[in-house]
């Protein structure tokens, strides 16, 4: 363990600014809130427990935060192998950070909930390449640079991705909403 205080200080703040869209990248590969949550905090914990991964998160340099990212996609991998997957993306990235709940009025509960729904269904539609590709960009708000040293592949694949999947979600949505 890294007995220095700036080093915790600075483990905080990795955490505490990038939290939400290592959760939802985790989510969009385990499909479990459950297992995304212990691969976040597995992806920390070898930064607090190993010299090694310490090292090698600090010689990226202006690339930490993809470190990061790739970091917790290894462990949502490992723990993904040894579970199913239970529930749905949609369900559970929606669901994870209760965003509706703050609205009060019951018939703009019911709009919000039925676009939450069909929104769900066209994410729910997507292949997996696809839904990385649009979690590690919107949620995870990374550039396509390193969006594709996560998903090894190139920057101009997840681009290409990623466009290609906003089409599919304007088009389906096109329709319905």
């Amino acid at each position: 363990m890294h007995p220095r205080q700036s080093t915790k200080d600075e483990l905080e703040k990795l955490y505490r600014d990038h939290r939400e869209g290592l959760y939802a990248y985790s989510l969009s590969l385990t499909r479990s809130e459950l297992i995304a949550e212990d691969a976040l905090q597995n992806g920390f914990l070898r930064l607090v427990h190993s010299q090694a991964a310490w090292d090698r998160l600090n010689a990226h340099n202006g690339n930490r935060v993809a470190y990061l990212f790739k970091s917790v996609r290894n462990a949502a991998i490992d723990l993904g192998r040894s579970v199913k997957r239970q529930n749905s993306l949609s369900q559970a990235l929606f669901g994870a950070y209760g965003e509706f709940s703050l609205i009060q009025e019951p018939i703009e509960n019911a709009l919000v909930e039925e676009r939450s729904e069909i929104l769900r269904k066209a994410i729910d539609r997507l292949d997996d390449k696809d839904q990385e590709a649009i979690v590690l960009k919107l949620y995870g708000g990374l550039t396509f640079e390193q969006a594709g040293e996560i998903a090894n592949v190139s920057p101009k694949t997840i681009a290409i991705r990623y466009r290609r999947t906003l089409g599919k979600l304007e088009e389906y949505l096109k329709g319905v909403l």
